[in-house]
């Protein structure tokens, strides 16, 4: 794709996308483009919908509610998910939240697994808001597809279901092992615990579940949003996409 067409708006569309075909737009996308960009009709934009890639389309009508999008070609191919990251947190304050649900998907996270704990503050989300922010993330940050929003439950409930590989749960305060950067780009879950850390029972549960392997973060304590995209970070670095750092030419 050239560096012209990342200039272009790019939109998120949950339609089926063919050549020529033409994908209405949300209120929400009207708004955006009449008042915010000051669209007209005939304006060039990069839609996707998580499963068909990116397309360059081009706006085909635009009025004070309504819009649609006439999709020209395809400009990304959709590549399959080669690795899952899974993310379990226990819901912390707004602000801080918004941070953590942003920076997780820029990060890659397909995951989120939010966990009622027993000192969790954050105890009502908004599934609409959070969707919301997701679809704004990807727009943002080049993703191709939307990571899965599950629903709140409780930690034991999460544990008694879970079928996926070991959860990396970060405990604070525990001589455990530190969690390194994961390599060979295998699926991961890390868990998150709240801003209060888990309770005794909590402890006791993921260091004596079969499915958990219980993690260290190292000396200093991070904040619960701090430790998220730490771990996510660590998963990156092993997906199997990842840059490889060179060595400057005369240099050891």
């Amino acid at each position: 794709m050239t560096l012209s067409l990342y200039k272009l708006a790019r939109l998120y569309l949950n339609e089926e996308f063919t050549s020529g075909g033409e994908v209405p737009l949300s209120e929400d996308q009207v708004h955006y483009l009449r008042n915010v960009l000051r669209a007209e009709s005939g304006l060039q934009v990069r839609v996707f919908n998580g499963r068909d890639g990116e397309w360059l389309a081009e706006i085909a009508a635009l009025d004070k509610k309504r819009g649609a999008v006439r999709l020209r070609e395809q400009i990304k191919v959709q590549r399959p998910q080669t690795m899952r990251v899974r993310l379990l947190f226990a819901p912390i304050r707004k602000q801080r939240l918004d941070i953590l649900i942003e920076k997780a998907v820029e990060l890659g996270v397909t995951d989120l697994y939010p966990v009622l704990t027993a000192r969790t503050e954050n105890r009502v989300l908004k599934p609409d808001r959070i969707a919301a922010q997701l679809i704004e993330a990807a727009e943002q940050c080049e993703r191709l597809d939307l990571p899965v929003l599950q629903p709140l439950r409780g930690l034991d409930d999460i544990l008694r279901r879970w079928d996926g590989p070991a959860i990396l749960a970060c405990v604070e305060r525990r001589d455990l092992p530190v969690l390194a950067p994961l390599k060979g780009g295998a699926d991961c879950a890390f868990l998150i615990g709240p801003e209060g850390g888990f309770d005794s029972r909590e402890v006791e549960l993921l260091c004596g579940s079969p499915k958990v392997s219980p993690v260290g973060l190292g000396d200093t304590i991070l904040r619960a949003e701090t430790a998220a995209l730490y771990c996510l970070s660590l998963a990156r670095a092993g997906a199997p996409d990842a840059p490889e750092l060179k060595k400057e030419d005369g240099r050891d």
